[in-house]
């Protein structure tokens, strides 16, 4: 199981959410009404370090499932997300506890996000 999966259910038995896509802005507030940490990566499709982060996000998710939610937050759709968040570049991964902003990592910064996750989770 994940704490993905407990936020955001997903009907078929054994399987297990590593991470969500938002696909209405309520989804992030979800989230974020739970005890657990956050951890937000603002994308677009047409970005290429984007691109390079999804594998290392989805490794991440992986790993922390279960002491994280993990949400990918599309930045073409949800500008309200976005400006809230204040997202100036792609990709930004934002780790959030308790409402608060703990961590921001701006770019494809694998190491770093990877640092920032463990040291934060």
């Amino acid at each position: 199981m994940s704490l993905t999966t407990d936020v955001f259910t997903y009907n078929r038995p054994g399987y297990y959410r590593v991470y969500y896509i938002v696909t209405k802005s309520q989804d992030v507030v979800t989230a974020l009404e739970t005890p657990h940490p956050v951890v937000l990566m603002f994308w677009a499709s047409w970005n290429e370090p984007c691109k390079v982060m999804m594998r290392p996000f989805w490794d991440l998710a992986v790993a922390k499932r279960k002491e994280a939610v993990f949400l990918r937050v599309d930045v073409d759709k949800f500008r309200d997300i976005v400006e809230q968040y204040q997202v100036e570049a792609l990709p930004t991964f934002l780790l959030i506890k308790g409402g608060v902003v703990k961590g921001r990592v701006v770019g494809a910064k694998v190491d770093e996000l990877n640092t920032a996750i463990k040291a934060r989770i």
